[in-house]
């Protein structure tokens, strides 16, 4: 069920492969494409929590995390390894998908994942309540009794105080893929085969109607996409994202107001970036909305100034509100990660306000200190002489690029972890990410881990830096 954004069909749906699912839910005659999805991390959802003055949840002693969709596992398999003190659990819809991830737990050694196969209506636990329930990929490509099921889920199984994720395709990004979805589904309800082998035909039809000169298919940046860099897009990725029954971009205020229904009041973006008006705003924009008093009503503005297409939504219920000091402190206790070999950092980053520079001593001194590994941020500044002001500025430009990331403290072996994903190199459950000691996971070029997992060393001149961060990171 899992789904990324930006790269389901009830024709598909086979009863036997799903434990009394119907259309709703999707694709289901092709397993979907696994990954790891960092913003998952409980380290990065904390920090997104911190970034608006709320108190994440406390996980000194221990903590419980729930993916709603969980695909193959990857994602929750990946952080219950490195992070074994809490205990993690993913549903499915797809028998198949869950096999995938037993398989891998089991391969990697990991223990304190459990995956079920189920929908959100049925899904049990006993006594089981979190503090994180993620659901990335699902809620746009479900229908409505569906998205329904989910939001009970949360409301019967959040701990107070606890995190909620949901992303979807949003509007008004959408409107212009629209034709091109509609047509893409149409074609391929009429035409045989499993899903993958029906988007190939529709597809196809797609591009000789666009050649012949459809107005509304020279709209979609997606089909241009497509098919000029049909390399970065699986077909299985493609058949689930466009193939659902009930796919359907939403509005962020009808979320809002669907998540405000159990107690779910909005947090921030997992999307770094999104939550500094002055990196998705032009000044002009940010004076329009500056006056805006409604939240719900100003999101909504801000997100027709970005021509928002995809939201990565952090929702709270019962969440306790931190004073300026307590947030800036934990800030600076907090710990944080490379997210590419130092020498592949650019120091600045194109955004819908215009491209921000911060190529500075600061911010190289952080990614420099962050080279040997993972660093808390008052250690970084204690060695490096950074003041805490330009300490704190540069770590949040920085991660807002990507170019870090938040993670955790403590560090646990990824060896066992890292060999099953090795040897899934080249196969129909090969994994594109490597998981760092820290709590997360890069995603990796499939050269990389080819020579990885047949050396295990990594060619300087082929792969310059990379050796030497993995060598810091995948202890």
């Amino acid at each position: 069920m899992r789904r990324t954004p930006n790269p389901g069909d009830s024709d598909g749906t086979s009863p036997s492969d799903t434990p009394g699912g119907d259309a709703s839910y999707g694709v289901f005659d092709i397993p979907y494409v696994g990954g790891f999805q960092p913003f998952l991390a409980p380290a990065w959802l904390d920090h997104v929590a911190l970034l608006t003055g709320i108190a994440p949840p406390d996980r000194e002693g221990g903590f419980s995390w729930c993916d709603l969709g969980c695909g193959p596992g990857v994602t929750a398999t990946i952080l219950a390894a490195t992070h074994p003190g809490g205990q993690f659990f993913g549903i499915d819809m797809s028998v198949e998908h869950i096999a995938q991830a037993r398989r891998l737990a089991g391969d990697a050694r990991v223990t304190n994942v459990e995956f079920q196969a189920a929908d959100f209506a049925t899904a049990s636990r006993p006594q089981a309540r979190f503090d994180y329930i993620l659901a990335h990929g699902v809620y746009s490509w479900v229908g409505a009794q569906t998205q329904a099921e989910l939001r009970s889920f949360i409301d019967r199984h959040l701990k107070p105080g606890g995190l909620v994720y949901v992303s979807y395709n949003a509007l008004p990004g959408w409107l212009g893929e629209l034709p091109f979805q509609r047509l893409l589904q149409a074609f391929a309800q009429t035409l045989s085969g499993n899903s993958v082998e029906r988007f190939s035909a529709a597809l196809a039809i797609i591009r000789d109607l666009a050649a012949a000169g459809v107005p509304v298919l020279k709209e979609s940046r997606m089909l241009g996409e497509i098919l000029e860099h049909s390399e970065r897009y699986p077909l299985a990725y493609l058949a689930h994202e466009y193939l659902g029954a009930t796919w359907q971009p939403l509005w962020v205020g009808e979320v809002r107001q669907a998540m405000a229904s159990g107690g779910l009041l909005p947090v921030g973006s997992a999307t770094l970036r999104e939550n500094y008006d002055s990196l998705v705003l032009h000044r002009r924009a940010r004076e329009a909305i500056d006056n805006i008093e409604d939240d719900d009503l100003r999101e909504l503005t801000r997100d027709c100034f970005m021509k928002q297409s995809f939201r990565r939504d952090v929702f709270i219920r019962d969440g306790r509100h931190i004073a300026d000091d307590d947030r800036r402190a934990r800030l600076l206790a907090s710990c944080f990660a490379l997210s590419r070999p130092p020498g592949n950092v650019e120091y600045e980053m194109a955004t819908p306000a215009g491209r921000v520079s911060f190529d500075n001593a600061a911010a190289r001194a952080i990614v420099a200190s962050l080279a040997t590994g993972p660093a808390i941020l008052a250690e970084i500044g204690d060695r490096s002489g950074v003041s805490a002001q330009d300490l704190l500025a540069n770590t949040l430009v920085l991660a807002a690029s990507d170019a870090i990331r938040p993670v955790e403290a403590t560090q646990h072996s990824v060896a066992a972890l890292n060999r099953a994903i090795c040897d899934r190199r080249g196969s129909a459950d090969a994994i594109a990410h490597l998981a760092l000691s820290c709590g997360t996971a890069l995603r990796v070029e499939a050269d990389l881990l080819s020579a990885l997992g047949a050396t295990g060393t990594l060619d300087p001149l082929q792969f310059p830096g990379w050796d030497d961060l993995l060598d810091a990171y995948c202890r």
